[in-house]
């Protein structure tokens, strides 16, 4: 920067305080020096040295000088809230007293008062500074006639952004912030992504990315905090608890969830959890805000639920539940079913599974999305056949949540998505009960007639058609179902599902009484249990070895 451009950029403040237009900023600097001696706790002065020594390349104090004075403006902001609740405490009683029958009163007080701190808190101070003081790069000219603005507010409103955004990479130094990620070469530093979350159409790229909206559910606001009748509150701590007042800050809410896409493949859940503990302090969570919240607590307790840590999956689930947003409380209660029954305690298992239930009924009760009940029915169809060999249950809940997605007029391309995956869990338990044919075949058909499913998907169910179809002894429609998963495991370049194949297997000790047609299908789950490690190959050779037997 030239020093006639120092000097325009300080013109108004030397003229206002009556130093000669070429008057060097060294100069300017000492005055407010000496400002500063008769008001040492005034952050505007404080922010103005801090500008004038780095321009005058003093860069190691004007760093601590910005520290102090983000710390002074702190402290001034705590002090100002008090002493504002104070006011309005001796206010309160004041009114009571006198107009007891005006309950209004009170409300315009603390309503007026309000605004006196917000005009003090924003105010001027008559230190006039162009806008784009501090500000590289930002073009903004005022018209003639126009009074200046003095850019601290402005700046004290970013450094908590900045702070956090530094917080992110000092507890995740190996990841780029650059949410286009095109390339390693597009990492950015905190301050350059806070820069670019400046930008123009920055903020609309990113909202587009992480989807927008509620993504589960679409419960109404004001309906009661669900609260299990089999067992005792849950003892949050405040930290847990978003309640801090104001609107949800749409900046800090996008961030988080550039964070969160970033880390979607995270491994390191302690690193996670440091981070979730520090933006928190930093950040004090709005009640607004508590979705974010929500989502990162949850994020944290699938990670320490993969890695078997019981004791932080059960802490973070309840730091889940803490945040007050009602599309997790099945998640809750799926993660403390799951943890119990896996440490051995199964009848603490089946409170919480009954817990899950309850969610479920309180979900139905205050109309979400009838996807979001449907998935709940199934998971809860999942969690009594896995983990309690509850068939009845288990068929019984899949039943309801294909009746609730039948019942729906539109059939949107998530109801039949939805309705896919149900009719896979339900052709399982169809399977293991050894249904009668019609009842089956007229499933069976629906699903091939979906076209919904992913080919990791219809590997699933035509090995579950083969298995019903040899233990019924009918080895021709068997063929046809086995044929189709050996061919379609020659076309695949790597096998890829999500599918647990474990209550089933352990089911057809019981469900298939003939010992070497219950081989062949353990033969068949095992070929096609994605979780185990297998090439295609051998996969493929598996199937074969099966079907050689039925001919």
């Amino acid at each position: 920067m030239t020093e006639n451009s120092k000097h325009t950029k300080f013109g108004q403040l030397k003229k206002r305080w009556g130093l000669a237009a070429d008057a060097p900023l060294e100069e300017l600097l000492k005055h407010v020096e000496q400002k500063l001696q008769a008001q040492p706790d005034h952050p505007e002065l404080m922010y103005l040295q801090a500008e004038l020594l780095r321009e005058t390349r003093q860069t190691k104090q004007a760093r601590q000088v910005y520290k102090q004075t983000v710390k002074l403006a702190e402290q001034r902001t705590r002090e100002r809230v008090e002493a504002l609740q104070q006011r309005l405490e001796k206010r309160r009683d004041h009114t009571r007293a006198r107009f007891l029958l005006f309950t209004f009163v009170p409300l315009i007080v603390a309503l007026f008062a309000g605004g006196i701190l917000w005009e003090s808190i924003n105010k001027v101070d008559n230190l006039p500074l162009s806008a784009t003081s501090g500000k590289q790069g930002q073009q903004g000219k005022k018209s003639a006639g126009q009074a200046p603005e003095f850019a601290f507010t402005q700046w004290l409103a970013k450094q908590q952004m900045v702070q956090i955004v530094t917080t992110l990479q000092e507890q995740n130094p190996e990841l780029s912030f650059d949410f286009s990620r095109a390339s390693s070469a597009n990492s950015q530093t905190p301050m350059e992504f806070m820069q670019s979350l400046m930008q123009p159409g920055a903020l609309s790229r990113l909202r587009k990315r992480s989807g927008g909206g509620d993504k589960n559910a679409n419960g109404k606001e004001g309906n009661p905090i669900f609260r299990c009748s089999l067992e005792p509150p849950v003892n949050c701590a405040a930290e847990d608890i978003p309640s801090a007042p104001g609107e949800k800050r749409e900046e800090v809410v996008l961030l988080m969830d550039a964070y969160r896409s970033i880390l979607s493949k995270e491994k390191n859940c302690e690193k996670l959890e440091q981070s979730i503990h520090k933006i928190g302090n930093q950040l004090s969570w709005r009640k607004s805000e508590y979705k974010i919240k929500a989502d990162m607590e949850d994020f944290a307790t699938e990670c320490f639920f993969r890695q078997k840590n019981w004791p932080k999956t059960i802490e973070h689930a309840r730091k889940l539940q803490c945040t007050g947003d009602p599309t997790y409380i099945n998640s809750i209660y799926w993660y403390l079913t799951a943890v119990d029954y896996q440490s051995g305690n199964v009848q603490s298992a089946r409170t919480k599974y009954q817990c899950f239930q309850e969610a479920t009924r309180y979900i139905e009760k205050y109309h979400f999305k009838s996807t979001y009940v449907a998935a709940r029915h199934r998971e809860s169809g999942a969690l009594a056949w896995l983990y309690f060999d509850d068939l009845e249950t288990a068929t019984s809940e899949l039943e309801k949540a294909r009746a609730i997605l039948k019942r729906e007029k539109e059939k949107t391309a998530g109801v039949l998505q939805v309705m896919s995956e149900i009719d896979l869990d339900l052709m399982e338990t169809y399977v293991t009960a050894n249904i009668d044919l019609e009842t089956f075949h007229a499933l069976h058909e629906e699903i091939n007639s979906s076209g919904l499913l992913t080919d990791g998907y219809k590997q699933i169910k035509d090995t579950l058609a083969g298995i019903y179809y040899m233990q019924n002894h009918n080895n021709r429609e068997a063929r046809i179902a086995l044929t189709n998963v050996a061919q379609r495991f020659k076309l695949m370049p790597e096998y890829i599902c999500g599918w647990d194949w474990s209550g089933f297997r352990r089911g057809l000790q019981q469900s298939i009484p003939d010992e070497g047609i219950r081989k062949k299908a353990e033969t068949l789950v095992d070929a096609t249990n994605c979780y185990l490690p297998k090439t295609v190959e051998q996969r493929i050779q598996m199937v074969n070895s099966v079907l050689r037997e039925l001919n």
